[in-house]
């Protein structure tokens, strides 16, 4: 029997993992996210200048409950910047992150090590 997860916070890090995996395999150099003006969670994978992306539309307590891993996870609670430690692929990531604003919301740099070619 197959068991179906509701938990905000385990959804949250299967979305954080599908989001690192997407821009980790893209070589992507960051990612932001931030809440949609529209609903939803704008994701955009940046690579150098250019950045792509769309809105990720997931239920409010999803949102809010990605948005606060990543808060927490970078200890973020008295610095805006932090650092975020991730397993992928068997290594640990160390991803930078920048909190700033976002037309009064609250939004996410995260910022990938330089990977070796």
């Amino acid at each position: 029997m197959i068991e179906i997860v509701k938990d905000p916070q385990t959804l949250a890090i299967v979305k954080m993992q599908e989001i690192i995996e997407k821009a980790v395999d893209a070589n992507a150099n960051a990612v932001t996210i931030e809440f949609a003006k529209e609903g939803g969670l704008k994701v955009l994978f940046v690579f150098g200048n250019t950045s792509i992306g769309d809105n990720l539309f997931v239920d409010r307590a999803l949102e809010e409950a990605v948005m606060k891993l990543i808060h927490d996870r970078a200890g973020l609670e008295e610095n805006p910047r932090g650092v975020m430690h991730w397993e992928f692929h068997g290594q640990n990531l160390e991803i930078r992150v920048e909190e700033y604003d976002s037309f009064g919301e609250t939004g996410y740099t995260l910022i990938f090590p330089k990977r070796r070619q």
